[in-house]
């Protein structure tokens, strides 16, 4: 007879065996983050009374991951491990989690400390190999992997080597280690069938690039090549020139930024313009706008951070427009095999494309099928990433691609080897407009790329006259920073988000530079962002905090620029700065480091002064430029109405307006030279 306190014993074994099964079944069954987002509350109610238990903590940390959570990952992870140290997959999960914080040494650190190199024993090495693919050290790794296959002939190394070599893109690599052991492997085995499906895809791929270009390249990007230029002959209908086009803005997000802002205001105008009459448009000859529809990726806040990511910042402005505004990641993924691909070749090159064309073509791709845009133009360099090749299955057939800065072999932490790859094989696409909003960034662009700068269109931003209008809140700060700096005879602003881009600590240094020479300045930033912190305990020990204010976001950034006699930007990337631009519509001249198209902008030494050097801006110089335009402007009514003039005729509404329209008309391929798609004549506007 089994006693009392043994039954339960028993019952608390099963209960626990059960609640693993059903925790393995959910891990199973989320492979992506929304599925893992919602399972993960079902899993907490499951594990909550079997905390103790090292095996459901390690399946409830895995979901979390799978889920995107990441406060305090890092160090559950690292207390399971101390409970279970000889834990590979703890190891691992401790590692990766490591690398999402950016701290590469450490997670070395912890494979070196738990899986040493010198350990001599195969198998430990083995799955130190393994590991460190896992945080990307990949090149340690397939050299350790190298070492391990010419050791021994050792059909699992090979095979795991291979797997993971293929999962990194690297066909030809990845065929070159199996194909000595394919004959030896089982029919119907799992490593039978990858060593198959690589032959198969080395053979295919064969088509398009040689076997010795195929050597180091990923096979992703090499599909979204030649996806792309499967559309390389396409032709594109006329259309009768009185029929209004359908236009779809796309871009990431709707943060506070300075191509958000344009998007929107350009989504704003186009729709003013699709329900007024034809003498509305700029000019005669504009291709009328009609429906206008707004794509973002993500505009909603992300869950579980705690902290507000401001993804959302004009979306009541979109709204109150009553412009429709799609979130691209709500919209359902649909598999390349259920759209409608009717050459089976590029239903292939479909199926092995990078995370964010995937993306795109899974998602975008069905959604502008349904709504027949005549025009979908794609902002920013992540967003044509995600856009083009949908725009292109969908049969789209104008294709913009924006760029509003310099690009990202400048830009490094923006850079992705996908982008050149992407952006010449688009270049030989008809119906592809390559449009840039200043001159410095399009001849950037066209020099890293090698595609004539006449494939660039200018189009510079639109910028409406602000008034200076304010909020109660406003006020209030004003007042009571006006009361506190009452000696104040000259006010210095900036308008920027605190971002590490715009240098919000370097501006702080030229405050307190400048305020030694001239100590009755004070100061005005308007902007919010991650540096906030940053900047205020700067500004305490730099000791000017008494002379400056930190607006915040406003809404009223027009009466923030009425109260400077000069408006200062010092960032390192650009792309056309719309503060520039605004400043000056209110009589503001302006002060800037070299950035991006920030030249372009004003008149050099007279509605406005550019700093030398952009990588190393000089405070000393910088101070002496701002004293020289303060001084100049004040009582200067001349200067501030060429400030007014020259913002007005180069960057109204109205120029945006009729260059966008005029992007927005297909072109087709000239007989002449098929591997050459003539624009025709482009006019770049002079600065």
């Amino acid at each position: 007879m089994i006693s009392p306190l043994a039954a339960e014993q028993e019952n608390e074994i099963s209960d626990l065996a059960s609640v693993h099964a059903q925790l393995e079944e959910i891990v199973a069954a989320s492979p992506r983050v929304q599925l893992a987002q919602g399972n993960l509350p079902r899993a907490i109610v499951l594990a909550r009374d079997h905390m103790a238990d090292s095996k459901v903590r390690y399946l409830l940390l895995r979901l979390k991951e799978s889920a995107g959570v990441n406060e305090g990952m890092s160090e559950q992870w690292a207390e399971l491990l101390r409970e279970c140290p000889d834990d590979l997959q703890i190891v691992r999960y401790c590692a990766t989690r490591l690398v999402k914080e950016r701290h590469v040494d450490e997670a070395l650190a912890l494979i070196e400390r738990h899986v040493p190199e010198m350990s001599g024993n195969r198998d430990m090495l083995f799955a130190r190999a393994k590991l460190l693919n896992d945080i990307r050290a990949y090149e340690q790794s397939d050299d350790l992997f190298r070492r391990l296959v010419a050791q021994r002939e050792d059909r699992n190394v090979r095979i795991e080597f291979a797997k993971r070599l293929r999962k990194r893109g690297l066909l030809a690599e990845a065929y070159s280690v199996i194909e000595p052991v394919m004959a030896a492997l089982a029919p119907g085995s799992k490593a039978a069938e990858l060593a198959s499906a690589l032959a198969s895809d080395f053979a295919f791929y064969q088509d398009f690039e040689s076997r010795d270009e195929l050597a180091g390249q990923d096979i992703r990007i090499v599909s979204m090549k030649h996806a792309i230029l499967h559309f390389r002959n396409r032709r594109i209908a006329e259309r009768p020139p009185e029929r209004p086009v359908s236009i779809a803005l796309v871009t990431g997000s709707l943060g506070p930024g300075g191509a958000e802002r344009q998007l929107t205001r350009l989504a704003g105008e186009l729709t003013r313009l699709a329900g007024s009459d034809d003498s509305a448009l700029p000019t005669p000859t504009s291709q009328k706008p009609g429906d206008v529809a707004v794509l973002v990726k993500q505009h909603t806040e992300p869950s579980g951070t705690g902290k507000k990511q401001g993804l959302n910042f004009f979306l009541p402005v979109l709204l109150n427009a009553q412009i429709p505004v799609t979130e691209i990641n709500g919209l359902p993924p649909i598999s390349i095999s259920h759209q409608a691909v009717a050459d089976p070749g590029l239903t292939r090159l479909l199926e092995q494309l990078p995370p964010p064309v995937h993306y795109g073509v899974t998602r975008l791709t069905p959604h502008l099928r349904a709504n027949a845009f005549d025009v979908v133009s794609l902002w920013q360099d992540g967003t044509c990433l995600f856009g083009a090749l949908a725009a292109l299955l969908a049969g789209v057939p104008t294709i913009h691609l924006v760029f509003r800065g310099l690009p990202p072999n400048i830009r490094k932490d923006r850079f992705r080897e996908e982008y050149p790859v992407l952006y010449q094989a688009l270049a030989r696409v008809p119906g592809v407009y390559f449009a840039s909003n200043s001159l410095a960034a399009a001849q950037a662009y066209s020099q890293w790329l090698g595609i004539p700068l006449d494939r660039f269109h200018i189009l510079y931003n639109g910028v409406p006259e602000l008034t200076t209008g304010s909020s109660e809140e406003d006020e209030r700060k004003w007042t009571q920073f006006e009361a506190n700096t009452a000696d104040a005879t000259e006010t210095i602003g900036g308008v920027f988000r605190l971002e590490p881009d715009k240098r919000p600590q370097l501006w702080i240094k030229l405050a307190a530079q400048y305020l030694k020479d001239r100590p009755q300045a004070r100061f005005v930033i308007v902007g919010d962002g991650r540096l906030n912190d940053n900047i205020v305990a700067l500004a305490d020990e730099l000791k000017v905090s008494e002379r400056l204010l930190l607006v915040g976001l406003s809404n009223h950034v027009g009466y923030w620029y009425s109260r400077m006699d000069t408006s200062v930007l010092l960032s390192r990337f650009e792309g056309l700065p719309n503060v520039l631009i605004e400043a000056q519509l209110l009589g503001v001249p302006v002060v800037s480091t070299p950035a991006g198209g920030a030249g372009e902008c004003f008149v050099q030494n007279v509605t406005g002064h550019l700093i030398d050097d952009l990588d190393h801006p000089n405070l000393t110089e910088a101070c002496g430029k701002i004293a020289s335009m303060v001084d100049k402007v004040r009582g200067n009514d001349v200067l501030r109405e060429h400030c007014r003039s020259r913002a007005r005729e180069l960057f109204s509404l109205s120029a945006m307006l009729e260059k966008f329209l005029s992007l927005c008309v297909p072109f087709m391929r000239t007989p002449e030279n098929d591997e050459r798609i003539d624009l025709g004549p482009m006019r770049l506007m002079e600065a």
